[in-house]
């Protein structure tokens, strides 16, 4: 499904125009269900997903009992390493991960959250907006977060390094004075700037106290975020948007990186999550957790991070532009307060699809503003 945009918001790469969403829906024999959802970003195609769930997943996911969730993602992952697939594989094995685990909690009664190993059903979370646009002043921005604190949100990430350094110090700014001091403020330069631009804005945020600074420049430059690190002395946070465990590692081992990030969506599901936080627990570092998705990968993300708990998961992306089906959140009971999204007590991931629901997907729309 995908939900449309004016295009006048944009982030350092590219205006949206539209948000695609994909989602994946196992039945049992019995006929119990489990959801789940693939990472597909604005202005891609959603059909390569689903080209690959249908043909290179699917089949090999039919017929196989549900109890034997790590042996079925184990097997896609086994054919995925003679594909040559890479990440769009990682994605779609994501999606079928998540339904996994959301059918084993309903199949026991049990929310995902238990499942994961955790006491508490809470998880901290983040307001994530702050985009370039038309109309997108720093006046607006800290309106933005300000609005988004009486929501219950209680931190803040905006976008930089899309116009000039004194832009982004505006910006920063007029965030930093609308949400006031104590309360964690992030940066997303979403691996735009060289290394020496990025040395140049961490050190320009440096009034601001960031709580870290994101993708402060190319992905798999672990050196150059060294470099970064090193001059800014500010927390950098990545690698976000990769299924790379290599990188990963790598950013570990090089001492880069205060904060591992990943998407559940991307990164291989809740079994995925749970590997990548026991790395990061090795290497004393926390996760932070990406998500700009629909509610399934949110719901999703949610439980993982309340699995992990506050000692290990810093803390969960609450996007404000990319929203889709967040009513389900809600309707299931889903409790925003005080700077934490508190799961139900319902099975499984806690969010249904009613009637009206699968007759958007069915539609392919999701919204438009």
């Amino acid at each position: 499904m995908t939900r449309r945009y004016d295009g006048k918001a944009s982030n350092t790469r590219h205006a949206w125009h539209s948000k695609n969403y994909v989602l994946v829906e196992l039945t049992t024999q019995s006929g119990l269900t489990g959801l789940g959802e693939m990472y597909c970003d604005g202005g891609g195609s959603p059909q390569v997903a689903q080209t690959m769930l249908e043909y290179e997943i699917a089949p090999h996911v039919i017929g196989r009992d549900p109890d034997q969730r790590g042996a079925i993602v184990q097997s896609l992952m086994d054919r995925l390493a003679l594909s040559a697939r890479g990440t769009a594989g990682s994605i779609a094995i994501s999606a079928i991960d998540i339904a996994l685990w959301d059918l084993l909690g309903r199949r026991s009664g049990l929310p995902c959250y238990q499942l994961l190993g955790g006491s508490s059903n809470k998880v901290s979370v983040y307001a994530s907006g702050g985009m370039f646009g038309v109309g997108i002043t720093p006046s607006t921005l800290a309106a933005e977060m300000k609005a988004a604190q009486s929501m219950g949100l209680l931190g803040a990430k905006i976008k930089a390094a899309a116009g000039t350094l004194m832009e982004d110090v505006e910006r920063v700014a007029a965030v930093r004075d609308a949400i006031g001091s104590g309360i964690p403020l992030m940066v997303d330069a979403m691996f735009s700037p060289t290394v020496a631009s990025a040395i140049e804005l961490g050190k320009a945020m440096a009034p601001f106290d960031l709580h870290f600074l994101e993708a402060p420049t190319a992905m798999h430059d672990v050196v150059g975020w060294g470099k970064v690190a090193c001059a800014t002395g500010l927390s950098l946070a990545g690698p976000e948007l990769s299924d790379d465990r290599d990188l990963m590692l790598r950013m570990l081992q090089a001492d880069v990186i205060d904060y591992l990030q990943y998407d559940v969506a991307i990164a291989g599901g809740l079994t995925g999550g749970l590997q990548l936080a026991a790395l990061a627990h090795t290497y004393r570092r926390k996760v932070t957790l990406h998500c700009a998705a629909s509610a399934v990968a949110m719901a999703a993300a949610a439980h993982l991070g309340a699995g992990m708990g506050p000692s290990l998961c810093d803390g969960l992306e609450f996007h404000l532009m990319h929203d889709g089906l967040r009513n389900l959140l809600w309707a299931g009971g889903w409790r925003l307060s005080e700077g934490q999204l508190t799961a139900p007590a319902s099975p499984g991931l806690g969010i249904s699809m009613g009637s009206d629901e699968l007759e958007l997907l069915e539609a392919g729309v999701c919204c438009e503003d």
